[in-house]
C-alpha cells in the first residue's frame, strides 16, 4: 500500500490508526452486524497496509530504485488486498446472487488487469535504466491495480442492491477510492517522476483508514450485510465501457508486441504477453457470464409472464391458453375437458385483520394444498386475489368432475396453521363442463361460466360445488346489479334501521333494544340483513354502512331521551362490523359520537359475533376492553354457533352473551341435550358476571323454558317483532318499560 511514514514514531498517524481501530472494534461489539467477519477481514487488511507502512519507513524502499530494493513490506501488503476484497464479498452475500457476485469479481479483475497493462508500460522505460527485475515492476503496477479492483468491486456491490443506500455504503466507496489515489501518487513518487512531501503522500491513506472506520461505527453499518432487493441483471452504460475499455487495452498491447519499440526487453513482452491473455480471458468470461445471466433474466420474464409471482402457480393468461388447446384437441379425439372457479369465502376478513403478509402465507399455502389434490395431468392456477381456477383434463362425466371438484373444497376444510395462528378457511367452487360433441365451447366462454357457478355457490351459503346450468346467467346479472345499487344505497339515503326490545325475564319488561338494518331497495322492496350484508362484505362496503349505522342510532336515541323518559333506563344495542373492529380508530370515534350526543356509555352496547371476536382473540380482547372502560356494553352474539366453547368468555370482556337461536329452536322440544348446554353458558356466564340474553323466541313455551334455565333476557317475535323507529316508543310502552327500576339495564 505504499504508507510513506517517515518515521516509525509517526505518532498522528498511528494514533489514528489506533483509535480507528478501537472504534471498530467496539462498534462491532455493540451493533452486532449479522456476519461479523467481513468486517474483521477489512480490519485485518488495515493492519497489514499499517504495518507495511513502518516497514517500508524502516527498509527506505520510497525512490530506492537500485537492486538492494526489499520487498518484504510488499510482501506484507499485497495479501492484504486480497482479504480486503474479500471482506468486500461479505458484504454482498446477502444482498446479491452468486452469478452477480462472480460479475462482480470479474468487473473488478478487468479493471486491475487493464490498469495493469497501462502501468506497466509506463513504468517499463522507468525502470529498464536501474536494471529492476521484473519482479520489482510487477509490485510497482500492483499497487493501483488492485486498488481500483477495490473500487470498481464496491462501486458494483452498492448500485447492485435497490432501495436506499446507507451511508455505511459511501463511506466504503470514500475509503476505497482514497486507497486508489494514495496507490497512484506513491507509485509515481516511488518511481521518481515527482517529488511529493511524505506528508501528503500519508494523507489519502489517513482518509481510506477513516472511510473505512466511519463506515464501521456509522449505525448503518448493518445494512451492509443485512439480505435485501438486488436489481435483477441490466445492461448498463458503467459495464459496457468497462468491457469496452478492457478489450481496447487489450487490442493495444497485442498491437505493442507484434510491433514493439526498439530495445523492449523480451521478459516485457513476455509480462505484457501475460496480461494481456489474462485481460482478454477475463473479458470473454465476462461476456460469457453476461450473456448467460441475459438467458436467465429473459427465462425469468417468459416465467413471470405467464406465472403468478406470490405462488408460482400459472396465470390467467397461461391457463387459458393451454385451455384453448385443449378444446382444440377435444373436438379430435372427443376427450371432455372441465373448469373448476375456486374462491376463498371470507378471505378479507384474513387479509384485513391479520395483514397482507400472513394473507400472502395462506394463499401460498392454499395453492399447495390445491396442487397435492389434484391429478397429474390437470392445472391449476391463481387468477389474482383468493381466486384459483383449475383445468380438469380427462374427465369422462359431469360427476366425475363434480367428485374432483368436492375433493379440492375438502382439502381445506383442513386447518391452516401459520406463525402458530390457525386458520380456517373454505371455498365456493364454480364447475363448467365442455363435451366432445359441442364445437361451439370456447375458453373465454369456459372461464366464464365457471366464474357464474362459483357466485351460485357462493349465494348457496358459500363451501359448496355448483355446477354451471344456463339459467344462472340471469342470477349473476341480478347479483351485479344489487352490487352497484348497495355501492350507492347509503350516500343515496336508502338504509333504513328497524328496532327489536330485548325484554327481561321473568317479567317481560323492556330493557334495551337492538338496531337491526334494512335496504329500501328503489325497486325490490325492503331487503333483509341476509340479503345484502354478505355482498357488502364480499365488495368491501360494510364498513361504509356499519358507521352509517352506529352514527344513526346513536343521534336517534339521543333525541328519543330527550323527548320521553321511556328509554331512560335502557340501552341500544349496535352490530358491529368486521370491518369496524379492524378500525384502530373505532373507540375514540364512538367516545366522541357519545360525547357529542350527551350520552353515557351505559346507553350502547355494541355486539360481534363469536366468530368475529375469535379471528384475533387477543385484538378482540383488547378492543373490547378499551370499550369497557368506556363503560359501553359489549356483547357476543350468536354464541355457540360456530365455536361453542366456554373458555372464550374467560379471554374476553364481554358485558353480554347472545345464546344463538339455534339452540332456542331446541327447547321447542321437551328432550333435548341443548337444555344443559344453556344451562352451562348460564352458570358459567353468571359466575364472570355476565348477563345471558337468548335470541330468536318465538313462542311462550321456549320462554318458559328459558325462566327455568334462569336466561336473564329474550328478545324474539314472542315479544315483538323488529319495528320502525315511529313505533318503538309505543311498542316498549306496551311491554311494560315505564316500570323499569333505575339501574335495572343489563349492562353499562
Amino acid at each position: 500500500m505504499g504508507l510513506a511514514l517517515a518515521k516509525w514514531e509517526s505518532t498522528t498517524y498511528l494514533f489514528v490508526a489506533a483509535t480507528t481501530t478501537a472504534a471498530t472494534l467496539v462498534s462491532l461489539h455493540f451493533r452486532k452486524p449479522s456476519h461479523l467477519w467481513p468486517w474483521l477481514c477489512i480490519l485485518a487488511a488495515f493492519i497489514l497496509f499499517i504495518c507495511t507502512g513502518a516497514l517500508q519507513a524502516e527498509f527506505h524502499t520510497l525512490g530506492n530504485l537500485s537492486a538492494t530494493r526489499s520487498l518484504v513490506p510488499d510482501a506484507i501488503a499485497l495479501p492484504g488486498y486480497i482479504i480486503l476484497a474479500f471482506g468486500l464479498m461479505g458484504f454482498s452475500r446477502g444482498k446479491i446472487r452468486s452469478g452477480e457476485q462472480i460479475s462482480i469479481l470479474l468487473d473488478g479483475c478487468i479493471a486491475a488487469l487493464a490498469l495493469a497493462s497501462l502501468a506497466y508500460a509506463l513504468v517499463e522505460p522507468v525502470l529498464s535504466k536501474h536494471q529492476m527485475a521484473a519482479a520489482v515492476r510487477l509490485v510497482f503496477v500492483a499497487y493501483p491495480s488492485m486498488s481500483i479492483c477495490l473500487v470498481v468491486m464496491t462501486l458494483r456491490i452498492v448500485f447492485s442492491v435497490d432501495g436506499k443506500r446507507f451511508p455505511a455504503f459511501w463511506l466504503c466507496v470514500s475509503a476505497m477510492l482514497a486507497m486508489f489515489v494514495g496507490d497512484t501518487i506513491y507509485m509515481v513518487a516511488d518511481l521518481n517522476l515527482l517529488h511529493i512531501p511524505a506528508q501528503l503522500l500519508d494523507l489519502p491513506y489517513g482518509i481510506a483508514l477513516l472511510g473505512a472506520g466511519a463506515a464501521a461505527v456509522h449505525p448503518s453499518m448493518r445494512e451492509l450485510t443485512e439480505r435485501s432487493a438486488t436489481k435483477h441483471f441490466t445492461a448498463s452504460a458503467g459495464r459496457t465501457a468497462l468491457i469496452a475499455g478492457g478489450l481496447l487495452v487489450s487490442a493495444a498491447n497485442t498491437g505493442l508486441l507484434a510491433f514493439p519499440p526498439a530495445g523492449f526487453p523480451i521478459y516485457d513482452s513476455i509480462v505484457l504477453l501475460v496480461l494481456s491473455l489474462l485481460l482478454t480471458g477475463a473479458v470473454v468470461l465476462r461476456l460469457i457470464q453476461a450473456m448467460h445471466v441475459a438467458a436467465r433474466s429473459e427465462n425469468r420474464l417468459a416465467f413471470q409472464a405467464n406465472h403468478d409471482s406470490l405462488t408460482g402457480l400459472p396465470n390467467r393468461r397461461m391457463v387459458e391458453q393451454h385451455l384453448s388447446k385443449q378444446l382444440e384437441r377435444r373436438t379430435v379425439d372427443d376427450t371432455h375437458v372441465a373448469v373448476l372457479f375456486l374462491d376463498l369465502d371470507r378471505f378479507k376478513l384474513v387479509n384485513d385483520s391479520l395483514g397482507h403478509n400472513q394473507g400472502d402465507q395462506l394463499l401460498i399455502e392454499v395453492s399447495q394444498r390445491l396442487q397435492a389434490s389434484l391429478r397429474p395431468d390437470d392445472l391449476v392456477s391463481r387468477m389474482g386475489g383468493d381466486e384459483f381456477m383449475v383445468l380438469l383434463e380427462h374427465v369422462v362425466t359431469t360427476s366425475e368432475a363434480v367428485n374432483l371438484a368436492e375433493r379440492l373444497r375438502a382439502s381445506l376444510l383442513d386447518p391452516f396453521i401459520l406463525n402458530g395462528v390457525t386458520f380456517y378457511i373454505s371455498g365456493s367452487v364454480g364447475l363448467a363442463f365442455a363435451s366432445g360433441d359441442d364445437p361451439t365451447a370456447t375458453a373465454e366462454a369456459l372461464v366464464r361460466n365457471a366464474d357464474t357457478a362459483m357466485y351460485q355457490a357462493k349465494e348457496a351459503g358459500r363451501d359448496s360445488v355448483v355446477v354451471f346450468d344456463d339459467s344462472m346467467r340471469e342470477q349473476v346479472f341480478e347479483r351485479v346489479q344489487l352490487e352497484r345499487d348497495l355501492r350507492r344505497a347509503v350516500s343515496s339515503g336508502q338504509l333504513r334501521v328497524h328496532y327489536q326490545p330485548i325484554v327481561d325475564l321473568p317479567h317481560g319488561r323492556a330493557i334495551g333494544v337492538e338496531a337491526l338494518v334494512r335496504w329500501q331497495h328503489p325497486t325490490r322492496g325492503l331487503l333483509y340483513p341476509s340479503q345484502f350484508i354478505p355482498l357488502a362484505e364480499d365488495i368491501g362496503a360494510i364498513g361504509a354502512i356499519g358507521t352509517w349505522v352506529l352514527e344513526t342510532v346513536v343521534d336517534q336515541w339521543a333525541d328519543w331521551k330527550l323527548q320521553t323518559d321511556t328509554i331512560n333506563d335502557m340501552y341500544v344495542s349496535v352490530n358491529l362490523s368486521s370491518s369496524q373492529l379492524r378500525d384502530d380508530t373505532i373507540v375514540t370515534r364512538v367516545a366522541e359520537l357519545l360525547k357529542a350526543n350527551r350520552l353515557a356509555g351505559s346507553s350502547l352496547c355494541l355486539e360481534l359475533t363469536e366468530s368475529l371476536a375469535m379471528q384475533d382473540p387477543i385484538l378482540s380482547a383488547e378492543l373490547l376492553g378499551r370499550l369497557r372502560r368506556l363503560g359501553i356494553g359489549v356483547a357476543l352474539d350468536d354464541f355457540g354457533a360456530e365455536y361453542s366453547s366456554l373458555s372464550h368468555l374467560r379471554r374476553l370482556p364481554a358485558s353480554m352473551l347472545k345464546i344463538d337461536k339455534s339452540f332456542v329452536d331446541s327447547l321447542s322440544y321437551e328432550d333435548t341435550a341443548d337444555a344443559s348446554l344453556i344451562a352451562a353458558v348460564v352458570a358459567m356466564a353468571r359466575s364472570l358476571g355476565i348477563t345471558t340474553v337468548a335470541e330468536g323466541v318465538e313462542s311462550s313455551f321456549q320462554a318458559a323454558r328459558l325462566v327455568s334455565l334462569r336466561v336473564d333476557a329474550v328478545q324474539g317475535y314472542f315479544y315483538s317483532r323488529p319495528v320502525t323507529p315511529d313505533r318503538l316508543i309505543d311498542t316498549v310502552e306496551s311491554l311494560g318499560a315505564r316500570t323499569l327500576r333505575p339501574g335495572s339495564a343489563p349492562i353499562g
